[in-house]
């Protein structure tokens, strides 16, 4: 239904042939726009990490401290070609970037022990916008876009165990891909100063099919001995996002926007290597483990407030 709806608006404007981001452009522009993004981020390594540890009988509690703020979110531009073709207004291309960090920690529990553990996190990613405005009334218009997203993660970890037998630990993961995405978004202007708006990233790959990196390493230092794993592999996501939200003109070109966001990037390694060793001897059912982390599917999940302002430049 979602492939449906998107591929029935680009074909209308294919054969009929104003405005992203929250308001109404006139004639040829460049619209800057940056905004702070507060609200939950869970990555997929959470998930990973705990499937990986489960097989040496550690329990893992959720991460905490999820929540945040974010200062450089849309932080970017969309140039606006006006056209003027009827119901086909605009042609726009934009580029936007996007960085969230967060300091996770949490405890693990072991049979005879706890673990007390910590990370730092960063997600960054760009999104490349190209998309047209139909308008097919003076106050209501339609976006398809499709959307080349670039994104990366790294975690930096740093554990204790405490009991029996005790350890030292460090965990570093990254992962990098770029996935083409479709989208479309909705808007409605309710006066000459404010205009509610939808957005929505419907599904991908499309058109350029997802590819990047997946690497995740963990060392553990114990009173009788030392462990590491080790896996490697490609990675592959897609997202769905939805965006609603009102903007406002509070001076001549400057916007003032606010919007409720809500996006899951769904990801997995794909044929990754992954080994784990006890000392010198190879632990199959870790390697096994570690594969299993790796390639299921799990989400990024992203959901809070995003607050920002718009200005454009008339060319």
């Amino acid at each position: 239904m979602k492939r449906s709806l998107v591929f029935f608006l680009i074909i209308i404007s294919l054969f009929t042939g104003s405005v992203f981001a929250q308001g109404k452009v006139e004639g040829n522009a460049l619209r800057i726009k940056g905004a702070a993004f507060l609200g939950s981020l869970r990555t997929d390594l959470e998930k990973r990490n705990f499937y990986s540890d489960i097989v040496g009988l550690e329990y893992n509690q959720d991460w905490q401290n999820n929540r945040g703020m974010s200062l450089i979110n849309d932080f970017g531009f969309d140039y606006f070609h006006s056209l003027n073709a009827g119901i086909l207004s605009n042609v726009f291309l934009g580029l936007h970037l996007n960085r969230f960090t967060r300091g996770y920690e949490w405890n693990s529990y072991y049979a005879t022990g706890l673990g007390i553990k910590e990370g730092d996190y960063r997600l960054l990613y760009s999104d490349i916008n190209l998309g047209i405005t139909l308008s097919p009334s003076s106050n209501f218009r339609i976006l398809p876009k499709y959307v080349i997203r670039s994104m990366s993660q790294s975690f930096e970890g740093n554990y204790l165990g405490i009991g029996g037998p005790s350890f030292l630990g460090q965990d570093t993961k990254t992962t990098s891909g770029t996935s083409g995405l479709v989208g479309v978004g909705f808007e409605f202007d309710l006066n000459d100063r404010a205009t509610l708006f939808a957005d929505f990233l419907l599904f991908g790959p499309f058109l350029l099919n997802s590819t990047g990196t997946y690497n995740t390493e963990q060392i553990r230092v114990y009173n009788n001995g030392f462990a590491f794993n080790f896996a490697n592999g490609g990675y592959t996501f897609y997202s769905e996002k939805i965006s609603v939200g009102g903007s406002i003109v509070i001076l001549p070109k400057l916007r003032l926007f606010v919007s409720f966001e809500r996006e899951n990037m769904t990801a997995k390694a794909k044929s990754p290597i992954a080994l784990s060793f006890y000392g010198d001897t190879l632990d199959r059912v870790g390697t096994l483990m570690e594969f299993v982390s790796a390639t299921a599917d799990h989400q990024i999940a992203m959901s809070g407030l995003k607050l920002g302002i718009t200005y454009d430049l008339n060319l």
